[in-house]
């Protein structure tokens, strides 16, 4: 939307010193600053040890195994937003004229643009999907007891006669964990084997393609379920972090700490595990700013404020190398104050900020 603002007495830069002349009625508008809305994934990895994690080499030969319970994070993808904010260092007083008083231009030039909300270290938020553990690893609880029959001879009178009889006794006897593994193992051995059988049509019923892709893939599925018992499960959880930065004069801007062991801090972001965003101007302005200033100077303007937008060269980097190249972004934070004359005839609001 272009608003047309009328001619205006004076500006003046805020905050006022005691000697301002300002007078009647006024309003307040701030130039634009540029921001990135940051959009950060984090993986975060879960490995959990398998039940017979201790026997996987003795029965299955299998030496890379989880042995412990232990959570790391990954720094994925990262993607930058612009997002054009007042900046809170560059607000001026607006002297009203008659004629701006009298068509409510305060009230026009606020609804004219939409205002971000107020930003600051705590607008952030993050999502979190995760990956739920298999029912077959979660569920699993194989029988820890089994049946063992005991044979003895039982003394009976029968017909009044002492006889020596046959008899059994069933009693449960407690299985060792080595038992339980090896049962496992034997379910990983007999799932291959049926696969093998099924492959080479050693089987004697002639089963359809379809029907042998899909006992294929059941009988894989089975032999992976109990080799997770010993090789154990890795899981991979998705954190989207969303938040906000402003970068400055610096040209540097910390983003957010990261620890592989914890994952991503926003406190404390002065150390070497801080990932930062580091800017370059695309050309020098130095020439064209003197110029402008001695023309300025030269017109004695005490009109509005304003500045364009100028192309900045964004990069993110850990330790002072280079992660990620985001490419150019036009920023308003880094292009040169000027000042139009006073009593300005027009101009576009969308070119010198946020009126309040």
């Amino acid at each position: 939307m272009c608003l047309c603002v009328n001619a205006q007495k004076n500006v003046y830069k805020l905050p006022l010193d005691s000697n301002s002349p300002a007078k009647g009625q006024t309003c307040c508008y701030m130039l634009p600053t540029t921001g990135f809305q940051v959009t950060l994934s984090v993986t975060k990895v879960r490995e959990i040890k398998g039940y017979y994690a201790d026997q996987a080499e003795q029965l299955l030969g299998l030496t890379n195994v989880i042995e412990e319970n232990r959570t790391h994070y990954k720094v994925g993808e990262i993607a930058l937003k612009p997002v054009q904010l007042p900046d809170v260092n560059e607000a001026y007083l607006v002297e009203l004229s008659k004629k701006q008083i009298k068509n409510n231009f305060v009230d026009k030039a606020s609804k004219s643009k939409a205002l971000t909300p107020h930003l600051d270290k705590e607008t952030r938020w993050y999502t979190t999907s995760s990956t739920p553990i298999p029912d077959f690893f979660k569920n699993y609880s194989e029988l820890s007891y089994s049946e063992q029959e005991d044979s003895y001879m039982e003394t009976k009178i029968i017909d009044g006669v002492v006889t020596q009889v046959p008899a059994n006794k069933t009693r449960k006897v407690s299985k060792s964990n080595i038992q339980k593994a090896q049962e496992a193992a034997d379910a990983i051995s007999k799932s291959r084997k049926d696969q093998y059988s099924l492959v080479s049509g050693e089987q004697e019923t002639p089963y359809s393609e379809e029907a042998i892709s899909r006992m294929l893939e059941e009988l894989k599925q089975w032999e992976e379920n109990y080799l997770s018992l010993f090789t154990g499960l890795t899981l991979e959880d998705e954190i989207i972090y969303t938040f906000y930065v402003i970068p400055d004069k610096s040209m540097s801007c910390p983003l957010f700490a990261f620890d592989p062991t914890k994952g991503v801090s926003f406190d404390n972001l002065t150390g070497n595990n801080v990932y930062r965003l580091d800017l370059s101007p695309m050309f020098s302005t130095d020439a064209v700013s003197q110029k402008l200033n001695e023309l300025q100077e030269s017109k004695k303007a005490n009109g509005y404020r304003f500045r364009s937008a100028v192309p900045m060269h964004v990069k993110m980097s850990l330790q002072g190398k280079e992660v990620f190249d985001f490419g150019n972004f036009n920023m308003s934070q880094y292009g040169r104050i000027q000042t139009l004359p006073a009593n300005s005839n027009t101009a576009d609001l969308q070119r010198y900020g946020f009126v309040f």
